[in-house]
């Protein structure tokens, strides 16, 4: 799940579902037959003989061992994404009423559930970027069978479990894979312009300033690059304001997003870097020298907090161009259509993995605490971004929204990927 922005920003994935529902008919009719089976039609009265304690034991103990082959098979039972065999290339048509969307959706991907009310905007964009999934990998990407808007319920629910509804999330890894959901939040959504706007408040940039002016705003700690696609992002809302949409913003949220999370970094690890990667770069210390600024790295640890963030805002300045020492790396942002790329890649994620694996294997919560605590595998993960870091499964989805959108990727992520049981597509 993508998380809500209230001030500041924090997204999340989630698997979760807010609702599922238990069909208890089939239990009811077996208590009725169960209740009207007299003992006497199989066994005569007479030849029924009392089980002694020990074959009763023999029998049970038979039964529990049956029970357990049966769960060891389920339970061990590997999973592998078969591919789909949908049209390589599929040429995206705006609808022009809901019907048609609607069609489209069913036609192309045999969806069951394609249901946005009334608004066709949300659901050219969910159809566009199927299609764009769907020739990406050249008509092998199974598709979610169904999407919607959540209804009031599950959004309350979702706020009550973790305190916030998300953008989106997806159900997809505690379902049949004919009854997976990917389920969006419609008023996150429609407030999406309004929270970008309030996150460029947060980090004082305004978009009304000239290019050069707003770079003089850069905050020293923050992801330079993510800066740059903001601020990319903030140049079409200023001169094509009728065509800058919902989904741009939500595109600007997750820069945004990244942004704030590049400051947090370099503000817990400013001495780490420092001293590893400023005072250890021959380039940034002739700099610093010429600028007649101490290149020994005791002088920086005695100064006090405040003190320190003041002389690292003046060496920054001087090293912006020369030591990007504060990029973070991150594949976010990519388009528009990054949410929905995230949780499809939730969804054939679930297609690939195995009870097994969810339970004890390599995404129990006792590896994603192994992973969280791997140092190499951290420094892997950043190289997609912060939130690939979080657990295996975002991981994995924060990489397939990369490769949806054409991102090619390190090989050492692409192994992480791979072991994690990232959804592997042929042509991929």
């Amino acid at each position: 799940m993508i998380g809500q922005v209230t001030g500041s920003i924090n997204f999340r994935a989630n698997t979760t579902t807010p609702t599922q529902q238990t069909n208890i008919n089939s239990n009811n009719n077996a208590k009725t037959n169960l209740n009207t089976t007299k003992p006497d039609e199989f066994v005569k009265k007479e030849d029924k003989k009392e089980l002694s304690t020990k074959q009763k034991v023999g029998i049970g103990a038979g039964i529990l061992a049956f029970a357990g082959l049966v769960a060891a098979a389920i339970f061990t039972k590997g999973k592998t994404l078969e591919p789909a065999n949908f049209a390589e290339h599929i040429d995206f048509v705006k609808a022009n009423t809901i019907e048609e969307a609607v069609n489209f959706a069913k036609q192309n991907f045999n969806i069951k559930t394609f249901d946005f009310g009334d608004d066709l905007e949300m659901a050219n964009w969910v159809n566009e970027g199927l299609v764009n999934i769907n020739n990406r990998f050249k008509g092998k990407a199974n598709i979610v069978k169904k999407l919607r808007y959540a209804t009031d319920d599950e959004i309350a629910k979702q706020t009550k479990s973790d305190g916030r509804a998300g953008i989106a999330w997806c159900n997809s890894f505690h379902q049949k894979d004919d009854n997976s959901h990917i389920i969006f939040n419609k008023d996150y959504i429609n407030n999406s312009q309004t929270y970008f706007q309030k996150l460029l408040e947060q980090l004082k940039i305004n978009p009304k300033l000239e290019n050069n002016e707003i770079l003089a705003g850069y905050i020293p700690g923050g992801d330079r690059n993510t800066h740059n696609q903001i601020l990319k992002i903030c140049d079409k809302m200023l001169k094509k304001p009728e065509e800058f949409s919902r989904f741009e913003a939500l595109q600007g949220i997750m820069l945004c997003d990244d942004y704030l999370q590049s400051l947090k970094y370099f503000d817990e690890n400013k001495l780490s870097i420092l001293q590893n990667k400023i005072l250890n770069d021959k380039k940034s210390i002739d700099i610093l020298k010429a600028n007649n600024i101490s290149v020994n790295f005791e002088d920086y640890k005695k100064l006090k907090d405040e003190d320190l963030n003041s002389k690292l805002k003046e060496i920054l300045a001087l090293l912006i161009d020369v030591n990007p020492v504060t990029n973070t790396a991150t594949v976010r942002g990519n388009s528009k259509f990054d949410v929905l790329y995230h949780e499809m890649g939730h969804h054939l994620h679930s297609m690939n993995t195995s009870i097994k694996e969810l339970l004890w294997g390599r995404l129990s919560k006792k590896q994603t605490k192994k992973f969280i605590a791997d140092e190499t595998k951290q420094q892997t993960a950043s190289k997609i971004s912060w939130y690939a870091k979080t657990n295996p499964k975002e991981f994995v989805a924060e990489c397939f929204n990369a490769l949806c959108s054409g991102r090619k990727l390190p090989d050492d992520v692409m192994e992480l990927y791979e072991y994690y049981k990232g959804p592997i597509i042929p042509n991929m």
